[in-house]
């Protein structure tokens, strides 16, 4: 291979590295802002590359439901307050010990 497609491909994994790093390890508005925007992209790619599927999925993590992403219930609706009924739950160290298969 030639000098210069080597190094565009370094460069390319490289970038690709640094997008992942600042996706997975940058605040949450940074990540839905970057979600945001490929779900643009991928809207406004020809309709013979099929990426309606990814537009959505993408457009579903940019929109922050602001639950933790487990049950999808832990977050108020919208226009809902919920206040703190003040209850701790305590679990003494001794009764946390490591699972067992079998």
């Amino acid at each position: 291979m030639s000098r210069l497609l080597d190094a565009a491909l370094v460069a390319a994994v490289l970038a690709a590295s640094v997008v992942y790093a600042l996706y997975a390890l940058g605040p949450k508005s940074l990540r839905r802002r970057l979600c945001t925007a490929l779900a643009d992209l991928a809207a406004g790619a020809p309709a013979a590359l099929h990426l309606g599927r990814i537009e959505r999925r993408l457009r579903a993590a940019a929109g922050g439901s602001g639950t933790c992403g487990g049950c999808e219930s832990c977050a108020p609706a919208p226009g809902e307050v919920r206040e703190a009924d003040g209850k701790e739950i305590r679990v003494p160290v001794a009764n946390i010990g490591k699972r067992r298969v079998g």
